[in-house]
């Protein structure tokens, strides 16, 4: 059986409880979202892959027929770029939301909200974060260079991100930076300001990749490149994290 103090601070009808969620207690487990115990961890592992291999695969085929996929993509890009390309309420909205987007905004933002975490002893989530964004930042990037696929031609680039078009890095970040912020919000702070800056942040993280559509800043397929690759390695950042520190199942703590 598990310990007297074990047992106290255990979540009722759900899994023991987790590193993770350290503010909470038995008494006002409502008060916070679920986490997924460790018996999910093979899940999230499998279709992460499966995400990152997909990614990967589209990766190859850019690099390989970059320019017919191009002829596919343009009718959507044109489409996507006629609402946004101009002054108006959909342009402000994406040139707002690449402004945010930007690795040059992201990247620190990343880091002061890790920094808060740690100062607040769940550096567990900094763990979670760092590896999300930070790794996936190096993995968008290699790719770009090896793809090496050209801007659509809506927009003039300089000779360095001409030929970095796949995958898209805002769409990217988005992913592994602000929807891993999001989640880390989610589960860690209680309700009503889980739902509320855990929804505003994942929000923010998926509209880049619409953004970079209405900006004609990227192909259309470079955005479906960067989503696939960028949630299949979030998904094996906090499949890492669950295993790592995770709640176990009730069952097995009792057994």
């Amino acid at each position: 059986m598990s310990s007297p103090n074990h047992a106290a601070c255990a979540v009722p009808g759900d899994a023991t409880s987790s590193p993770l969620q350290p503010y909470r207690s038995a008494g006002d487990g409502q008060r916070w979202w679920n986490l997924p115990d460790r018996r999910t961890v093979p899940r999230m592992v499998a279709v992460g892959a499966v995400l990152l291999s997909l990614g990967l695969l589209l990766a190859a085929c850019e690099a390989r027929w970059g320019a017919t996929i191009a002829t596919w993509d343009r009718p959507i890009n044109e489409w996507f770029h006629g609402i946004g390309g101009h002054d108006g309420i959909a342009h402000s909205f994406a040139t707002g939301v690449s402004w945010i987007g930007s690795g040059r905004r992201t990247g620190p933002i990343v880091l002061v909200f890790c920094a808060v975490l740690v100062a607040l002893r769940n550096w567990r989530w900094a763990v979670f974060v760092l590896m999300s964004a930070e790794v996936g930042y190096l993995i968008s990037d290699v790719t770009k260079v090896v793809v090496a696929r050209q801007r659509p031609p809506f927009l003039s680039f300089g000779p360095l991100e001409a030929a970095t078009s796949f995958p898209s890095g805002h769409t990217f970040g988005g992913i592994t930076a602000w929807v891993a912020m999001g989640l880390t919000l989610w589960f860690l702070l209680p309700r009503p300001w889980s739902t509320t800056l855990g929804v505003a942040c994942a929000l923010l993280g998926l509209s880049n990749g619409p953004s970079r559509l209405l900006l004609g800043a990227h192909w259309v397929s470079d955005v479906i490149g960067a989503w696939l690759l960028a949630a299949g390695w979030c998904l094996l950042a906090a499949a890492f994290t669950l295993w790592r520190w995770g709640p176990r199942p009730v069952e097995a703590d009792t057994a």
